[in-house]
């Protein structure tokens, strides 16, 4: 596609998409209505279609991209362009004056294998909403300046308000707590969206089957519903990744709420450090631990005499059920002087219990 001449027959910009799931494909082509209509219906190629084939949730990985355009200034470059050529009707100017924008639009516009489509359709989109816009107000003949203006600004506004509907989605991205990075949360941008989604169906029978293929004008929104159904009806649910928001595709295979290994180490080391805290000692458990060791391993002096061992156990259990007691009575909010009060019974008592011990050894000789 030749994206600095467009012939802009109305201001319509189609995207439309097809799936072959069993071969873990899509289609994705963008144009004007009736060429991308001829397309999937008729398998009639067009230089002024744009058509890629790649693999299943490549879709995906475009709107993750998207998503973090703000990093390379894309999508900033974008809304300055259409800003720009605003101006140029608004003004009532030549094509001559637009050149700058089309220009640094028709840089952006990827046409490789691996360009983004998502961003190739709002620069079509831009481009033609502009071609048409300026076309129909420079065939207008006006015989009085005031009226020129009017009628320019009127292309203007229509311009800017179906520009601006087109970029609201990227422009209201959330962002993740505590950071600045975007991400896409699918469910809450449709069901946002101010306008009705409209998509048209084609089937078609191509090279011995019937095809399926979904078209939405002036719109990615409607076709972004449509790809999130039908995944899901090839038991693949579109999610976001638990850490940093992106985009994944979950299936059977591959059932992981992460993105990526880096985010699953994030959330392990999150896990650990959540659980660490949580299943910390208090202070008050900390001194009754200590104290619990510290006499129960005085058994171990006495292992050789079972008579030994039962005398020790029977005051060992006696102070044991005492300190548990006790420690029921306080938490971490205690007072300072009962828990130090606690601390200096819990040392007597393991300095009683070390005497008995000693005593007993040295009675097994």
């Amino acid at each position: 596609m030749n994206i600095k001449n467009i012939i802009a027959e109305d201001k319509t910009a189609s995207i439309g998409i097809s799936f072959d799931v069993p071969n873990e494909k899509e289609i994705i082509a963008i144009g004007s209505p009736d060429r991308l209509k001829a397309f999937f219906t008729l398998g009639v190629d067009s230089p002024e279609v744009e058509v890629r084939t790649r693999k299943l949730g490549s879709l995906v990985d475009e709107m993750n991209e998207l998503a973090q355009s703000e990093e390379d200034g894309k999508m900033q470059t974008l809304a300055e362009c259409a800003n720009g050529l605003c101006g140029i009707i608004s003004e009532g100017q030549g094509n001559k004056s637009a050149e700058e924008y089309i220009n640094a639009l028709a840089k952006l516009y990827d046409s490789s294998s691996k360009g983004n489509m998502l961003l190739n359709f709002m620069i079509f989109f831009i481009l033609m909403n502009y071609q048409y816009n300026h076309k129909t107000l420079s065939s207008e003949w006006h015989v009085f300046m005031s009226s020129m203006k009017k009628s320019a600004a009127r292309f203007a506004e229509q311009f800017n308000t179906c520009v601006s509907d087109m970029l609201l989605p990227f422009r209201n991205l959330p962002t993740v707590p505590e950071s600045n990075v975007r991400y896409w949360n699918i469910p809450e941008q449709i069901n946002a969206s101010p306008t009705d989604l409209t998509v048209h169906i084609y089937y078609t029978h191509l090279n011995g089957t019937w095809q399926t293929a979904y078209v939405a004008d002036d719109s990615f929104l409607a076709v972004l519903r449509i790809y999130v159904d039908m995944l899901k009806q090839a038991n693949r649910i579109v999610s976001n990744c638990t850490i940093c928001g992106k985009l994944i595709i979950k299936d059977k295979t591959n059932n992981s709420d992460f993105c990526s290994q880096e985010c699953r180490n994030v959330h392990k080391r999150e896990w650990t450090k959540e659980n660490r805290i949580k299943n910390a000692e208090s202070d008050v458990q900390c001194l009754y631990t200590q104290f619990y060791n510290n006499t129960n391993n005085q058994k171990r002096k006495l292992k050789r005499s079972p008579e030994a061992l039962e005398q020790y156990n029977l005051l060992f259990n006696e102070l044991k059920e005492k300190a548990l007691t006790m420690k029921r009575g306080l938490s971490d909010d205690s007072p300072i002087s009962e828990i130090l009060a606690y601390s200096e019974q819990l040392l007597d008592w393991e300095t009683e219990l070390r005497g008995l011990a000693d005593q007993l050894r040295e009675k097994m000789g």
